[in-house]
């Protein structure tokens, strides 16, 4: 199981090319849904208290060994709250509607409960402990009365039922589209294993350990180099030099290197 079951930039995060970067267009619209979130959350929008969702949700921050004080400086600071925080309160928003359903249908919507805060493929380790996640909540929440259910719930807003609250724009999935994983060559490698082929010839034949890590340093930065045109590859070219020579023959026999890299990089991935 992941720190927590729903972690913002692991399910809603996308990547632009290879270098691991947040495309900007995703980033505002993650960002835009991140504050939809904490609005949803801090202003009782779902129809419950935040007072109540924060003191609710305390053994999960309990478990997740976070401070439970972080849900009350979202409502003195909603711009800055944090998508750790923000994920804890919308996980424990989503089981207090779960655990608002009558016991018979609790069962019957198990498998949802699971799916939206776990995602569709889990392990049974991810369910063993998301069903230990459960039976802490639910003792929690058969220690609350009726009287904190009816205050917890008594703001402006109709306090949303299972079914309309994972249906919500806040809460709903598939706001941010995560792209296919980028793959090299005619095999689809991922991007470690062609890292991985691409050094290859770099690296045999070194039983140095200092040596191997310098030249995994500079098959890394050959691997950034060949993916970059114009001012910026040569500024990065200039870059290697100066990390990696210090006389005029070890930048030559590097700038060699370097073309030599640039060249199998082609032949491997003709395609990138």
């Amino acid at each position: 199981m992941n720190d927590l079951p729903h972690e913002p930039l692991d399910a809603h995060s996308a990547t632009a090319g290879g270098d691991g970067a947040l495309a900007m267009t995703d980033l505002d619209a993650f960002l835009a849904q991140h504050q939809r979130k904490v609005r949803a959350l801090s202003q009782d929008e779902t129809g419950l208290s935040f007072a109540s969702l924060a003191l609710f949700a305390e053994p999960l921050f309990d478990l997740y060994d976070l401070d439970p004080a972080a849900a009350f400086e979202v409502m003195a600071q909603p711009d800055e709250a944090d998508e750790t925080t923000i994920a804890v309160l919308e996980t424990a928003r989503v089981l207090w509607a779960y655990f608002s359903l009558p016991s018979k249908e609790r069962t019957k919507r198990y498998n949802d409960l699971a799916e939206f805060l776990l995602g569709p493929n889990t392990d049974p380790e991810d369910e063993a402990d998301f069903d230990r996640l459960l039976d802490t909540v639910e003792t929690h929440w058969d220690a609350l009365t009726s009287d904190d259910h009816a205050l917890a719930e008594d703001v402006g807003a109709e306090t949303l039922g299972f079914d309309a609250l994972l249906a919500h724009p806040a809460f709903a999935h598939e706001q941010i589209e995560q792209p296919a994983e980028r793959t090299y060559g005619p095999k689809g490698l991922s991007e470690m294993d062609a890292r991985a082929l691409f050094a290859q010839p770099m690296l045999e034949g070194i039983t140095d350990l200092d040596e191997l890590d310098d030249a995994m340093d500079r098959a890394n930065e050959y691997w950034t180099l060949v993916q970059l045109h114009g001012p910026e590859h040569e500024a990065h070219l200039d870059e290697i030099l100066s990390v990696f020579a210090v006389n005029e023959a070890e930048a030559a026999a590097i700038r060699t290197e370097a073309a030599q890299m640039i060249v199998r990089f082609e032949t491997l991935f003709p395609e990138a």
